[in-house]
């Protein structure tokens, strides 16, 4: 598998790439909301990209963007979301990888940066935010 697009999550105000595809369980309780695809892109096979913000201690799916072709647009899939949907069924860690390259791995989300922002959740709410050290030691 190439390596995969991230999802984009927004903490305390600042972007950061998602090394998670936290709307797949989502989609997998729900599979009649999966979008059809045309086509395929091996950088991203899930056909979009998600993007997620932290409001209030909450999780708030805020948008995706289709990567390959559909007709489904993010307000047909979650009608009344146009401020953001709850996302109570994430619970887990997700990590948010930031900083310079450590390690390249051409597979899913391997590739490994100098730093991680891990957000853990419980049914949509935060529950901590912890960061961890990938850089190389001398």
């Amino acid at each position: 598998m190439s390596a995969q697009m991230y999802d984009k999550i927004v903490y305390e105000g600042k972007e950061y790439w998602l090394a998670a595809t936290p709307l797949e369980a989502h989609f997998a309780a729900n599979p009649g909301l999966r979008p059809k695809f045309e086509g395929f892109v091996s950088a991203c096979a899930r056909g979009y990209v998600a993007r997620w913000e932290v409001r209030e201690n909450r999780l708030c799916l805020t948008g995706m963007e289709m990567i390959c072709r559909t007709d489904a647009t993010f307000a047909s899939l979650f009608s009344g979301g146009k401020d953001g949907v709850f996302a109570e069924w994430v619970s887990g860690d997700l990590v948010c990888p930031y900083g310079g390259l450590v390690k390249y791995d051409h597979a899913g989300f391997a590739r490994k940066l100098e730093h991680e922002l891990i957000l853990s959740f419980r049914n949509g709410v935060l529950e901590t935010a912890r960061t961890r050290d990938n850089s190389p030691q001398p």
